[in-house]
C-alpha cells in the first residue's frame, strides 16, 4: 500500500484544487519561506483527523479555509482527499511481509475531510460519509495516524524528545500494535465500572426491598385481623343505629301532635293582646292632644315672661343713661372752668414775649458796627504779608544756585564712590569666589573620601545579598517540599470525596425514582413531578415531609406502619384528584390525609410524660413544617416514645394509657394491650434512615469539599509563596548585578574626584593675584574722594547760612499770617454771633403767632363745653318721661302672665289622671303578653324539636348509607327484647372494638397484594445481580488477557526496537551507544520510557542535554528504528532535516535510501543535498500574494 496522490482544495493557502500525483520512493516538496509548502503537512494531518487548531498553526478550525485574495474570494468550503493503492484488496490472508494494507474490498481507497465555512465538518471513506473513529480504525496498526509516525515535523521530533517519558511510549505502543488492545482494555475498564456502579444501585435498591417485604408481611397479618374486627363493628353499629332510627320516629310523632295543641292557644292569646293594644292605643292619641296644648299654653306663658324681661331691662337702661348724661355734665363744666385760665394765661405770656423782642433788635444793630472795623484791619494785614514774601523770594533762588553746585560736586563724589564700591564688589567677590572654590575644594575632598567609603560599603552589601540569596534557596526547597505533601494529602481528600459522591448519587437516585414505595406512591409522585400544575395540592409523602433524630428513626417509623408512605393533601378535593388519577391508569392505591379534611388524635394525660422511661409523645420528636401539624397530629399525636420494653409494660400496668405505646427498639404495645415486637430484619436503613443517610452525606461531602479548599487555597499560599521566593531569588540576583555595576561606577567617580580638587587648586591661585590688583585702585579712589568732600563742606556752609535767613522771615510771615487769621476769626464769630440774634429774633416772631392761634382754639373750645351741658340737660328730661311709661307697661303684663299660668296648671292635671288610666291599661298588656310569648316560646321549642328529631332521623339514614352503604329501610326487623343484646352491652362492645381498631394504628388494607409485588421484583432484582456479577467476573478475565498479551507483545518489540535503535544510531553517529529505559519496569503496560544516548567521545546523558542536531539525529534513528520492525506505507518529513550539517545530511540521506523500498518518502525541505536524492521534486511558489501553486519536476534515472 502506498499513498498515490494527495488532492486539496480551498486550505489554508491553496485558493485553486491541486493535485499532489505520488509515486513510490522519494517526493521532495520545496520552496523558499512562507509559500506554503509545510500546508500539505498540514492537510495531511488535517484529513487523518487533528482536531488541534493549533496543531495545525492556527486559532480555529475556519482559519484553515481560504480566506481570499487579490482575485480571489474567500472559500466557503474546504477539501483534502489522500487515495492510497490497497494491494492486496483488502484480503485478510495476505502474506504478513507484505506492506501493511487497509481491509477494505477495493483496490484504492480515497480518504476524504469537508469542512464550510458555517462549521459543518464531516469524513469520507471512498465518498461515503463515515466517523472518525471509522478512520482511525481503518488505520490502526499501519503507523499512520496524528499521533503515529507517518507525518514528523521539526517541532513532533522534538515533542518526542522533550516529553514526559510516559507519553513518549505511544510510539511504542504503535509499532508493537497493542493500541488496539489499549482501546480494548479501556473500553471494558469502563463498562466495568459502570457495571459497579449498577451493582451498588442494585444492592441497594434490594436491601430496601428486603426491608419492605418483611414489613409488609406484617402488614398483611394485621390487615386480615384488621377486616375481621371491621366486620363485627359494622355489625353492631347497624344494630345501634336501626335502634336509634326507630327510638326517634317515635319522639317525633309526639312532638308533632303537641306542637298542634299549642298552636290553638297560640291563637287565643294573639286576640286578646290585640284588643288591649286598641285600647292603649285610644289613651295615647288623646294624651298626645293634651301634650300639645300644654305646649302652646307653655309657649304663650314664655312669651309674656320674655317681654317682661325686656321691659325690665330697657328700664335699667334708661337709669343708666341718665346716670352717665349727669356725669358727663359735670366733667364739661370742669372742662370749661379750665379752658377759661388757659386763655388767662396766654395773654400774659405774649405781653413779655413783646417785650424781649424789642431788647434783641436794639443788640443786633450795635453788632453790625463792630464787624466793620475789624473788616478794615484784615485787609491791611494783608498788603504786609505779601511784601514780606517777595524777599524771600529772592534768596530761595540764591539758594538754590547754591544747591547746584552743591549736586555737582555730590555727583562727582558719588562717581567716586561707586567705582569704590564696585572695586569693593569685586574684592568681595573674588573673597566670595575663593571661599566657594575652598568650600569646593573640600567637598570634592569629603567627596572622594566617601566614595572610598561606598566602596567598602558596596563589598559589605555584595557579602549580605550573597548570604540572602542562600537563606531564599532554603526556605524556597522546604515551601517546595510543603507543597509536595498538601498536594498528597489533597488527592486522599479527592478520593474520599469521590467515594461518597458515588454512594450520595446512587441514593438520590433511589429517592427520586421513589424506589422502596408502593406503586400508587411512585405514580402519584412522578405524576406531580410531571405535572405540577395538576397536582399542586399534593404536599409528599410523609417519610419526606418529617425528620427525627437517629436514636428515634426506629420507634418513629415502626409507629407509623404503613402511613410513612401515605401521601399527604391540602384538601380532600386533591385527594379525590389522585385517587380519580390512580384509578384510571391502574397505578395502585394510596392512602391520603387530607389537611383540611384528617381528625386530629390528640394525648391529654400530660402527667404520664414525667413517669420513668417515658421519652415524650412521637409528635414532638420529630421536626416538620408547621402546615401539616394536622397530619403529624392524626399520625403520632397519640403515640408515646418509651425507652424500652419493660417500662412500656410497667406504665400499662399501672396507668392503662389510652394511647400506643412504641419502644426504641421497635416493640409495640397497643390500647387493647396487645404486644408487637420480636428481632427488627436486617436492614441498611428504612425511608426515614435514607432521608438521615442522604443528609449525613450531604454534611460530609460539604466538610470533606471545604476541608479540600482550605487544603487547595493553602496550596496556592504555598505556591505563591514560592513564587515569591522565586521572585525574591531573582531580585537578589538583579540586586548583586547592580551592586557590582555601582561598584564600577564608583571606582569612575573617585578619578573624576582627584582631577576635581586639582582644578580647584588652579583657580584658587588665579584669584589670589586678581583680589592684589583691585586693592591698588581702592587706595586711589579714597583720596580722590577725600578732596570732594571739602568742597561739598564750604557749599553747604553757605547754603545753611541762606536757609537761616529765610527761616527767620518765614517766621514773621508766619506770624502776621496767624494775626491775619485771628482777625479773620474774630469776623467770623461776630458774623455767626449776628446771624443767631437774627433767628432768635425770627424765633421770637414765630412764638407769638402761636400763642395767639393757641388763644383762639382755647375760645372754641369754651364755646363746644357750653353747648354740650346745654344737650345734657334735655336729654335727662325726656329719658325721665322714658321710665315712667315702661313701667307703667310691666304692670299690665304682670296680669297676663298669671292667667296663662292658671291655664297651663288645668291642662297638665287632666293628663295626669290620663297617664294614670294608661298605666292600668299597660299594666293589664305586659301580662296579656307574658302568656302569649309563653305560648308561642313552646310553639318555637316545638318546631325545633320536630326539626331536630327529622334531622337526626336523616343523619343517621345517611350516616349508616356513606359508611356501610346500606339503606336503613331495608335492614331486617330488630329482634325481640329477649332476643336482642341489651343496649348498654351493644355500646361496650362497640367501643371495645373501636379501643381496639385505633390501637392497631394505620392498617395497610393492601399490603398482601404490595407484598406480592415486592417479592417478585426483589426475587427479579436478585436475579439480575447475579447475572451482572458474572458479567463482570468475565470482563475481569478478558482484561487480565489482554493485560497478558499486550505485555508480551510490548516487550518483545521493546527488545527489536531496542537493538535496531542501536543499530540505526551507530550508522547515523559513526559509532557511540544509546539505551532505551522503563521508568517504571514493574508496570510495563503504563511506564514511560527514557533515552540514554552516548555519542562517540562523549559521556552517557540524557537527551535533553544533547545538541539540537544530535537530537535530530536522535529523533530520526528511533523513528528508522520503528521502521525496521513495521514501515508505515508512507512517510512525511516537514524540515527534520534543518537542525543537521552537510555531513549530517548526507548520513540522513543514506539512510532513507535504505528504507525506500518498503516507506514512501515526502519530504518537505530546504537542504540541497536533501533535493539531491529525490525520485520527483514539487516546487511551492506564492506568486500572488497568500496564493500558493504547485510546479512539479520528474527526474531520469
Amino acid at each position: 500500500m502506498h499513498l498515490n496522490s494527495i488532492k486539496i482544495r480551498g486550505f489554508k493557502s491553496f485558493a485553486e484544487e491541486i493535485e499532489l500525483i505520488l509515486e513510490p520512493g522519494i517526493t521532495t516538496i520545496v520552496g523558499p519561506n512562507g509559500c506554503g509548502k509545510s500546508n500539505v503537512s498540514d492537510a495531511i494531518r488535517w484529513v487523518l483527523g487533528e482536531q488541534s487548531a493549533r496543531a495545525l498553526r492556527c486559532t480555529s478550525m475556519r482559519d484553515l479555509l481560504f480566506n481570499g485574495g487579490a482575485n480571489f474570494a474567500p472559500a466557503q468550503k474546504t477539501e483534502v482527499a489522500l487515495r492510497f493503492s490497497n494491494v492486496n484488496g483488502g484480503d485478510p490472508n495476505a502474506s504478513a511481509e507484505d506492506a501493511p494494507n487497509i481491509v477494505l474490498g477495493s483496490p484504492e481507497v480515497e480518504v476524504s475531510r469537508h469542512l464550510t465555512r458555517d462549521g459543518e465538518s464531516r469524513y469520507l471513506i471512498n465518498q461515503s460519509p463515515c466517523r472518525l473513529r471509522d478512520i482511525s480504525e481503518l488505520f490502526m496498526d499501519t503507523g499512520i495516524g496524528v499521533d503515529a509516525y507517518s507525518v514528523m515535523e521539526q517541532s513532533k521530533i522534538d515533542l518526542i524528545l522533550n516529553v514526559r517519558p510516559e507519553e513518549r511510549r505511544f510510539l511504542f505502543d504503535e509499532v508493537a500494535g497493542i493500541t488496539k488492545y489499549k482501546h480494548r482494555k479501556k473500553t471494558a475498564l469502563r463498562k466495568l465500572e459502570q457495571t459497579e456502579q449498577n451493582l451498588v444501585r442494585i444492592n441497594d435498591v434490594i436491601q430496601e426491598l428486603q426491608h419492605e417485604t418483611q414489613a409488609l408481611k406484617e402488614q398483611a397479618e394485621q390487615a386480615r385481623h384488621y377486616n375481621t374486627q371491621q366486620e363485627q363493628l359494622k355489625q353492631f353499629e347497624l344494630d345501634l343505629a336501626h335502634r336509634e332510627y326507630d327510638k326517634l320516629h317515635t319522639d317525633y310523632s309526639q312532638a308533632q301532635t303537641d306542637l298542634d295543641e299549642i298552636l290553638t292557644t297560640v291563637a287565643t292569646a294573639s286576640e286578646t293582646l290585640k284588643a288591649a293594644e286598641e285600647r292603649i292605643e285610644a289613651s295615647t292619641s288623646r294624651q298626645s292632644e293634651l301634650d300639645e296644648a300644654i305646649r302652646a299654653g307653655q309657649t304663650a306663658l314664655r312669651e309674656i315672661e320674655t317681654q317682661i324681661e325686656q321691659i325690665e331691662r330697657q328700664i335699667v337702661l334708661h337709669k343708666e343713661r341718665q346716670l352717665n348724661i349727669q356725669k358727663q355734665r359735670e366733667r364739661a363744666l370742669q372742662t370749661l372752668e379750665s379752658l377759661k385760665a388757659q386763655q388767662t394765661a396766654l395773654l400774659t405770656q405774649k405781653q413779655e414775649r413783646t417785650q424781649e423782642h424789642q431788647k434783641l433788635e436794639a443788640s443786633h444793630k450795635i453788632e453790625e458796627s463792630r464787624l466793620a472795623a475789624r473788616r478794615q484791619l484784615l485787609t491791611q494785614l494783608a498788603e504786609r504779608i505779601t511784601a514780606t514774601k517777595a524777599s524771600v523770594q529772592d534768596a530761595q533762588t540764591a539758594l538754590q544756585e547754591t544747591a547746584t553746585e552743591l549736586e555737582s560736586s555730590e555727583r562727582k563724589r558719588l562717581a567716586i564712590e561707586h567705582t569704590l564700591n564696585s572695586t569693593e564688589g569685586n574684592l568681595n567677590r573674588l573673597k566670595e569666589n575663593t571661599d566657594a572654590l575652598t568650600t569646593e575644594h573640600e567637598a570634592a575632598t569629603d567627596t572622594r573620601d566617601a566614595i572610598q567609603r561606598a566602596e567598602t560599603q558596596l563589598r559589605a552589601e555584595l557579602v549580605h545579598i550573597e548570604a540572602e540569596r542562600n537563606h531564599v534557596e532554603t526556605n524556597l526547597q522546604e515551601n517546595q517540599d510543603a507543597l509536595r505533601k498538601i498536594e498528597a494529602e489533597i488527592q486522599g481528600l479527592q478520593n474520599t470525596l469521590g467515594s461518597n459522591v458515588s454512594r450520595l448519587k446512587s441514593l438520590q437516585e433511589l429517592q427520586s425514582a421513589y424506589e422502596g414505595y408502593y406503586a400508587g406512591v411512585r405514580a402519584v409522585m412522578r405524576a406531580r413531578t410531571h405535572y405540577p400544575d395538576q397536582f399542586q395540592g399534593v404536599c409528599g409523602v410523609v417519610a419526606e415531609l418529617l425528620t427525627t433524630d437517629a436514636e428515634y428513626e426506629v420507634a418513629i417509623e415502626v409507629a407509623l406502619g404503613s402511613d410513612i408512605q401515605s401521601v399527604i393533601t391540602e384538601t380532600a378535593e386533591d385527594a379525590q384528584s389522585s385517587v380519580a388519577f390512580l384509578k384510571k391508569h391502574r397505578a395502585g392505591r394510596v392512602k391520603f390525609l387530607p389537611l383540611d379534611f384528617i381528625r386530629e388524635r390528640r394525648f391529654y394525660d400530660e402527667a404520664l410524660l414525667n413517669k420513668p422511661g417515658v421519652i415524650g409523645i412521637a409528635q414532638e420528636l420529630v421536626d416538620y413544617a408547621p402546615e401539616y401539624e394536622p397530619a403529624m397530629q392524626h399520625l403520632l399525636g397519640n403515640t408515646l416514645v418509651i425507652e424500652d420494653l419493660d417500662a412500656a409494660v410497667a406504665l400499662t400496668r399501672q396507668f392503662r394509657p389510652r394511647a400506643r405505646l412504641v419502644t426504641l427498639d421497635g416493640d409495640i404495645i397497643d390500647t387493647s394491650g396487645a404486644i408487637t415486637g420480636g428481632q427488627m430484619s436486617q436492614k441498611q436503613g428504612g425511608l426515614l434512615g435514607r432521608a438521615r443517610e442522604l443528609e449525613t452525606l450531604e454534611n460530609e461531602i460539604g466538610k470533606l469539599t471545604r476541608n479540600s479548599n482550605r487544603k487547595t487555597e493553602k496550596r496556592k499560599a504555598y505556591a505563591a509563596k514560592i513564587a515569591d521566593l522565586q521572585k525574591t531569588r531573582q531580585t537578589l540576583t538583579a540586586q548583586w548585578q547592580d551592586k557590582r555595576v555601582e561598584k564600577a561606577s564608583v571606582t569612575k567617580d573617585m578619578e573624576q574626584a582627584n582631577l576635581q580638587v586639582t582644578r580647584l587648586e588652579h583657580q584658587l591661585a588665579e584669584i589670589r593675584a586678581e583680589n592684589r590688583e583691585l586693592s591698588k585702585a581702592v587706595d586711589a579712589s579714597r583720596e580722590e574722594q577725600e578732596v570732594l568732600e571739602t568742597e561739598i563742606a564750604a557749599l553747604t556752609q553757605k547754603s545753611t547760612r541762606t536757609q537761616r535767613w529765610i527761616e527767620r522771615v518765614s517766621e514773621q510771615i508766619e506770624s502776621e499770617s496767624k494775626k491775619h487769621a485771628e482777625v479773620s476769626g474774630s469776623c467770623q464769630e461776630m458774623e455767626v454771633f449776628l446771624a443767631g440774634q437774627h433767628q432768635k429774633l425770627q424765633g421770637l416772631l414765630s412764638e407769638l403767632e402761636t400763642i395767639e392761634e393757641t388763644y383762639q382754639r382755647a375760645a372754641k373750645d369754651i364755646a363746644e363745653q357750653q353747648a354740650i351741658i346745654d344737650s345734657d340737660e334735655q336729654t335727662k328730661i325726656d329719658l325721665g318721661e322714658q321710665v315712667a311709661a315702661a313701667q307703667r307697661k310691666f304692670l299690665s303684663l304682670e296680669g297676663d302672665r298669671a292667667e296663662a299660668e292658671s291655664h297651663v296648671d288645668e291642662l297638665t292635671q287632666e293628663r295626669e289622671t290620663l297617664l294614670q288610666e294608661v298605666a292600668i291599661l299597660q299594666k293589664e298588656m305586659r301580662a296579656t303578653r307574658r302568656n302569649f310569648e309563653r305560648q308561642n316560646k313552646a310553639r318555637h321549642q316545638l318546631e325545633v324539636k320536630t326539626t331536630q328529631l327529622e334531622m337526626r332521623i336523616k343523619s343517621v339514614s345517611t350516616r349508616i348509607h356513606d359508611k356501610y352503604q346500606v339503606s336503613i329501610d331495608a335492614l331486617p326487623p330488630l329482634m325481640n327484647d329477649e332476643q336482642a343484646m341489651d343496649e348498654i352491652d351493644l355500646l361496650d362492645n362497640i367501643e371495645k372494638l373501636k379501643a381496639e381498631i385505633t390501637g392497631m394504628g394505620a392498617v395497610n388494607l393492601k399490603a398482601i397484594e404490595a407484598y406480592e409485588e415486592h417479592k417478585k421484583r426483589q426475587d427479579f432484582l436478585v436475579a439480575q445481580r447475579d447475572d451482572v456479577q458474572q458479567s463482570m467476573q468475565a470482563t475481569i478475565q478478558v482484561i487480565q488477557k489482554i493485560n497478558q498479551t499486550s505485555r508480551e507483545v510490548f516487550l518483545e518489540t521493546f527488545e527489536q526496537v531496542q537493538t535496531n535503535f542501536q543499530e540505526v544510531f551507530t550508522q547515523l553517529f559513526g559509532g557511540g551507544e544509546t539505551e532505551l529505559l522503563l521508568t517504571d519496569p514493574s508496570d510495563v503496560l503504563e511506564s514511560g520510557i527514557d533515552i540514554i544516548a552516548r555519542p562517540p567521545g562523549k559521556r552517557p546523558q540524557s537527551i535533553t542535554l544533547l545538541s539540537g542536531g544530535e537530537r535530530s539525529l536522535v529523533a530520526i534513528g528511533l523513528l528508522f528504528a520503528v521502521f525496521k520492525i513495521k514501515p508505515s506505507p508512507f512517510c512525511v518529513l516537514d524540515e527534520v532535516d534543518a537542525a543537521l550539517d552537510e555531513a549530517n545530511v548526507l548520513r540522513f540521506a543514506n539512510l532513507i535510501r535504505a528504507y525506500v523500498e518498503n516507506t514512501q518518502f515526502i519530504i518537505i525541505t530546504h537542504n540541497r543535498r536533501t533535493m539531491e536524492i529525490a525520485d520527483a521534486m514539487y516546487g511551492v511558489t506564492m506568486e500572488q500574494a497568500g496564493i500558493s501553486k504547485i510546479v512539479s519536476a520528474k527526474f531520469a534515472e
